[in-house]
């Protein structure tokens, strides 16, 4: 719900010249937030135990409902005669699920069985049915009219690409450094800080570049050095130094905080205006999508590569385990870069009307 609204809410609220600037300082309190989980969440495990880290969302949620009531403008819908889209939503949803479970266990139940391979072909049945329906109802669950534009469409399907990458990291990377090298939690949130850290100090800086210069440049840049990132990750050894970790999620922080403030403003500035919440809901499905499919391909690799390891040195095959799945994230984040360069060049958002103090 905050990731569906969040960007639609800027959008109106700031004119079409501080878009990127408005979506870049959002990403930026995104991976502040992100900074200061690990590293929070690993030392509450470590002094209080796992359900601390459950338990400290109570208060924060409670914070910041409260800062919505007060802050946020009210506004009226512009749509009031949509119904909700529930056979979009069922067909998605076991979709989904289908395609997750097979990723999952395909290791435990072989790749070529019965089970897998029904999942996987009902999971390809049930997606295409999801868009067979969605071209054809009066009210779809996702608007495939705004696939259109080839804008739109590099806006919607780049994210998806980005955010398999972002929890191929956030998934991998803990198992490297506590099964692969004996490290406590609090010891791996403060490393994986590097990341967001990076990613937070980038993210508004080319959320206002792309208001001048559109977003084809940063977002294919971005994707490029996310990719060299995750090709330094794929190299890591038992033994390789902490500092190189943290380098390479340094250039993984970087690439991705160049692409999504540019990115997110080209989606939401393609979009009709009477169509600003559907877009924004787009852009929120290609993420979580994203977020399913990295964890459930990096799963994948990851299990079916230690699986047949072998236990004898857990070590190196934990590391083997990580590295391939960093290496098929590289190639992920190549052809996101693609995706984003295919895009085409938009208009500058800055005119000199369009600013407000």
């Amino acid at each position: 719900m905050l990731f569906a609204n969040s960007p639609a809410i800027l959008t109106k609220t700031f004119p079409a010249g501080q878009r990127g600037q408005a979506l870049g300082i959002q990403g930026a309190m995104t991976y502040l937030g992100l900074t200061t989980g690990p590293f929070l969440g690993g030392w509450l495990t470590d002094t209080f135990g796992w359900h601390s880290v459950f338990f400290i969302n109570v208060p924060v949620g409670l914070f910041v409902t409260w800062m919505a009531f007060r802050v946020i403008p009210k506004d009226m819908p512009t749509e009031c005669s949509e119904r909700f889209d529930l056979p979009g939503a069922l067909t998605f949803t076991a979709g989904l699920i289908a395609l997750m479970l097979g990723l999952n266990q395909g290791h435990n139940w072989g790749w070529f069985s019965a089970p897998i391979l029904g999942l996987l072909a009902g999971a390809i049945l049930l997606l295409g049915t999801f868009i067979w329906l969605e071209l054809r109802l009066p009210a779809p669950m996702l608007d495939l009219s705004l696939f259109k534009g080839s804008i739109f469409r590099s806006s919607a399907i780049s994210p998806i690409l980005n955010y398999i990458n972002i929890y191929c990291v956030l998934f991998l990377m803990p198992f490297y450094l506590i099964q692969g090298r004996s490290l406590t939690p609090s010891q791996v949130g403060l490393i994986l800080t590097a990341q967001p850290l990076v990613m937070a100090l980038t993210a508004p800086l080319n959320g206002t570049i792309s208001d001048r210069t559109g977003s084809r440049l940063p977002t294919t840049l971005g994707m490029l050095i996310l990719a060299a990132g995750l090709y330094l990750l794929s190299r890591l050894t038992p033994l390789s130094p902490y500092y190189y970790v943290v380098i390479g999620l340094a250039v993984t922080g970087m690439g991705t905080g160049m692409f999504v403030a540019p990115n997110g403003s080209a989606l939401m500035g393609d979009a009709p205006k009477s169509r600003q919440g559907i877009a924004s809901g787009v852009l929120a499905l290609a993420r979580n999508v994203g977020m399913v499919l990295g964890i459930g391909l990096a799963g994948a690799i990851f299990t079916t590569i230690l699986a047949g390891g072998g236990a004898d040195n857990l070590s190196e095959t934990t590391a083997r385990a990580v590295d391939a799945g960093f290496l098929f994230a590289s190639g992920v984040a190549v052809l996101a870069a693609l995706v984003c360069l295919a895009r085409g060049d938009e208009r500058p958002n800055v005119s000199p009307e369009s600013k407000i103090s």
